[in-house]
This record gives structure tokens, C-alpha cells and sequence, in this order.
């Protein structure tokens, strides 16, 4: 009960939090239309054509919300919205409840398996024991695929997500447009040279906005307003995203 709870609590999370769409009003708009245009960088990696915005950094039109989403991660087809900023925090709260209820009905299926079927694994094998078990409660069985394949692509993709914020310092739009340059260049392109990669703890503090008992404190950034790429890393090799 516990973890479908906290399922359903962060799934509407996810599912009802601003992810950080970019808004501004009609007079700051042509301010910056005039501005971009007078110092000549009035195109795609600074100024949105269609929500005709500066686009702060690491910031992603999404055709399908039809906005601008400040740390634009992906568009969620499990939860039908972006992920950014403002709601990336509760997504993977989502996950991982939603891994933790898999696990559960999982157990909760090998145990009435257990009690209620006749077969044994060890004395009838694989085969005969999987088919004695089907017969046995379709409706578990249909249950327990079904907690099967949502437990293995949220433990999958919720450790992608936290390899991502701790060793890469990057969101899954990021790390992609990433590989696509290293396909297509002809030079090395470093996963881990980014400027917003600043180290595994430093990475998890900025994203959790935790100090870590005093150890570490985090970056306040607004993502929303934030247009000049500032240098936090230590490395001065590093690469674009």
C-alpha cells in the first residue's frame, strides 16, 4: 500500500508540475527579438520561432507540449509530459515507486504460486512448471507479466536517469545530442567534458539541492533566465551540448 501510494502520489506529481515552461509577456518578447537581432545571433540555438522566445541554456522546444521547457530532459510517453526542471525531481520518485510496486506483485504472485499451485520446480522442470502455473491462475499470471515488464524498464531507465545526473551531469536530450557528435565528428567527443559535469557528489547536490550534511554545497541556478554559459568546471577541455 505503501509504494502504490507513493506511485500514484508522484506519478500526479510528474503529471500535474509546470516542468519549467519558459514564459514571458508580449513586451519581453520583442525586446529580445530586437536584441538577438542587433547582435546578430537571432537563430535556432538562442531564439525559438515558434514560441518566438530566447531560449535559456539547455532548453528544448517540445513540438508535442508545443513549449519551451527550461533543462529540457525528454517528453514522457508514461506520464504524457515533459520532463524539466521543474518536475524531473518527482519523476524519478516515479520510478522508483513504480519499481518498488513491481516488486512487490512480483512477490506477491511467487508466493500465492507457491501456496496455491501444485507444481514443484525441482521435481517437474522448467517447462512443466511453467505451464502448471499458468493453468493454474491465468489472471495471476496475466498480473505478474505485467509487474514483470513495468519493474524491468523502470529499474532500467531509473538507473540511466541517476547515471546520468551523478557521472555525466547531463539530461537523456543532452546525452544523445552527445553521441549523435561523436558518430559524426571526426574528433574524440567526451561524454564527461561538459561544463555542468562537476563531479559525482557536486553532480547530486545541485540536482537534490541537498548540502550533504555541510560536505558539498549546492548551485542555485534558475534555468528559466539563464542565457550566458557560466564556467563551473574545472576542466578547461571541455565540449558543447
Amino acid at each position: 500500500m505503501f509504494s502504490m501510494m507513493g506511485l500514484l502520489y508522484y506519478f500526479y506529481k510528474t503529471w500535474n508540475t509546470d516542468p519549467g515552461y519558459i514564459k514571458t509577456s508580449e513586451e519581453e518578447r520583442k525586446e529580445n527579438i530586437i536584441a538577438l537581432a542587433e547582435a546578430g545571433c537571432l537563430d535556432f540555438r538562442t531564439f525559438c520561432t515558434s514560441c518566438l522566445v530566447r531560449k535559456p541554456l539547455r532548453s528544448v522546444h517540445c513540438h508535442a507540449c508545443q513549449a519551451c521547457v527550461a533543462r529540457y530532459d525528454q517528453h514522457s510517453l508514461w506520464t504524457g509530459q515533459c520532463i524539466g526542471i521543474g518536475n524531473h525531481y518527482y519523476y524519478l520518485l516515479f520510478l522508483f515507486f513504480l519499481m518498488m510496486t513491481g516488486v512487490w506483485l512480483l512477490y506477491g504472485t511467487l508466493q500465492y504460486w507457491s501456496n496455491h499451485c501444485a507444481g514443484s520446480f525441482h521435481q517437474d522442470g522448467v517447462w512443466t512448471y511453467f505451464t502448471q502455473t499458468m493453468s493454474c491462475s491465468p489472471w495471476v499470471s496475466y498480473i505478474s507479466s505485467v509487474a514483470c515488464f513495468h519493474t524491468l524498464w523502470a529499474s532500467g531507465w531509473l538507473s540511466v536517469q541517476l547515471y546520468q545526473i551523478a557521472f555525466l551531469g547531463l539530461t537523456s536530450h543532452e546525452r544523445m545530442n552527445l553521441l549523435v557528435q561523436r558518430k559524426s565528428s571526426k574528433h574524440a567527443v567526451s561524454l564527461r567534458r561538459t561544463p555542468y559535469n562537476l563531479g559525482c557528489f557536486q553532480n547530486l547536490a545541485d540536482f537534490f539541492q541537498c548540502n550533504c550534511f555541510g560536505m558539498f554545497k549546492p548551485n542555485i541556478i534558475d534555468w528559466t533566465k539563464q542565457y550566458k554559459l557560466f564556467h563551473l568546471a574545472k576542466e578547461k577541455n571541455v565540449h558543447s551540448v
